[in-house]
């Protein structure tokens, strides 16, 4: 949670890495300008608070064996936050969210194989306790994946 809202300069700091996030400290400067000093502490400042992480995407088309899927989970309702925050913690999982539709939860996965997928299902998630049923489908291919989403704007009033 950051420690203090976005002001306009973290906004277009944030929208510049968003287009490109492999341009240079100075490049960013320019564009917004702004120091590259400037540039460089208030990136280190949104990191600390947590509101953006550098990270590396891997190309799933490129690995072989890699299986993707949708968990859809219904659980006992007292068990949500348990169970999200243990399925969080486990180092395949990719995504959790609590929802409202057809399950109480989704989470993605990623594991090296099918079979590593269904022994994760099966020894790892299914036997959480609050977990009522698991619905499980495999990602068959990606199609697109979108990596660098925008702020979302609050209309002016």
């Amino acid at each position: 949670m950051a420690s203090r809202p976005l002001d306009e300069t973290d906004r277009l700091l944030l929208e510049e890495l968003w287009r490109d996030a492999r341009q240079s400290h100075q490049s960013i400067a320019s564009a917004l300008g702004v120091s590259e000093g400037t540039v460089r502490s208030r990136l280190k400042r949104l990191e600390a608070d947590g509101v953006v992480r550098v990270t590396t995407l891997r190309n799933v088309h490129e690995i072989s064996d890699f299986a993707f899927a949708y968990l859809w989970i219904n659980c006992d309702r007292r068990r949500l936050r348990d169970i999200a925050q243990t399925l969080a913690a486990e180092e395949h999982v990719g995504f959790v969210a609590s929802i409202l539709g057809r399950a109480d939860l989704l989470a993605i996965v990623h594991e090296t194989s099918q079979h590593a997928l269904l022994r994760f299902v099966d020894e790892v998630v299914k036997p959480l306790r609050g977990v009522v049923d698991v619905r499980t489908e495999p990602m068959l291919a990606q199609l697109k994946i979108v990596t660098r989403w925008g702020l979302v704007r609050t209309r002016e009033r």
